[in-house]
């Protein structure tokens, strides 16, 4: 027998058995951990789906008088490691923080802008707190839940409490058009008649709306209602002293899109004080549209 042949031929056939067997298992390359992570690649939360958490807005944190059908609004996540992930989002309410009882729950409808919107239902109770969250899923895999928000709802069974409102309201600039936005007005010459600025912090709170800021904002409306608060939504209340934030009590949002204002993220924003806070606040007029996240508010007062 000529073993040297034999092997050669045993040899040949071992590699051509390896070569379709590897041939047949590999599968077309994907991104990895692009959009879901195995049992040792969550994220730290739990979660499974490579996104960006939610970022609750609206209604504002411990608002009155909420509708017992409320929209609940929101900017979508993201993905981490892809973009233009076929994302859902579902909500969740409840009356205690842990959630461990929902109340209601469903799924948001995303519009262009990247803002998801949920209606509330079935109706909640009049007269009752409650809390509400969200997060992104894809199939069996889920992101990160957002930021807890909470509201009351409206009815006889909760004490009416006088919300302070604007002392008038003035025209409004018509939407722009399609795809564009609109300038931001320059209202520094108006700021000026507000120089003093010693009511800004009268509870030694940075994310409140204040008298100083409040009389500022009413005389911008004068000239246009697209004028209100920023939300601030890039600070919480371990920012603010143990205080839920309402907005930042120096800067002012501009709504330059189309919608309501509430809760649009599509604002100019202006930081109207020097020092806000500090000693000696001085009136200044610095654009910083888009340098962080934000959103318009009326503060609970419009």
């Amino acid at each position: 027998m000529n073993y040297r042949f034999g092997w050669k031929k045993t040899a040949l056939a071992l590699c051509a058995a390896v070569a379709v067997a590897c041939e047949g298992g590999v599968q077309s390359p994907v991104s990895p951990s692009a959009v879901t992570g195995n049992n040792a690649a969550l994220n730290a939360d739990g979660s499974n789906l490579k996104v960006n958490a939610p970022l609750a807005i609206s209604p504002l944190f411990e608002i009155t008088n909420v509708s017992v059908t409320p929209i609940l609004a929101a900017r979508a996540s993201s993905g981490v490691h892809q973009s233009g992930l076929a994302l859902s989002h579902r909500f969740q309410v409840a009356e205690a923080d842990s959630f461990a009882t929902l109340i209601a729950s469903g799924t948001g409808a995303t519009d262009a802008s990247g803002v998801v919107r949920w209606t509330v239902t079935p109706a909640l109770t009049a007269g009752r707190r409650y809390v509400w969250r969200l997060r992104a899923e894809l199939g069996d895999a889920f992101g990160p839940w957002s930021n807890v928000m909470a509201f009351t709802t409206a009815g006889a069974t909760q004490p009416t409490v006088p919300t302070p409102g604007p002392t008038s309201a003035g025209p409004r600039t018509p939407d722009p058009a399609p795809g564009t936005r609109l300038p931001l007005p320059n209202m520094f010459p108006t700021l000026q008649r507000f120089a003093d600025a010693s009511q800004s912090c009268p509870r030694g709170l940075k994310y409140v709306n204040n008298p100083w800021q409040d009389r500022v904002i009413d005389a911008f409306r004068l000239v246009d209602t697209r004028w209100g608060y920023n939300g601030k939504p890039n600070r919480g209340a371990a920012d603010n002293g143990g205080v839920p934030v309402i907005a930042a009590g120096d800067e002012a949002a501009y709504n330059y899109g189309s919608g309501p204002d509430q809760g649009s993220l599509n604002v100019h924003l202006v930081d109207m004080l020097v020092g806000h806070c500090g000693t000696a606040p001085t009136i200044g007029w610095r654009v910083f549209t888009g340098e962080e996240p934000a959103f318009w508010t009326g503060a609970g007062r419009f």
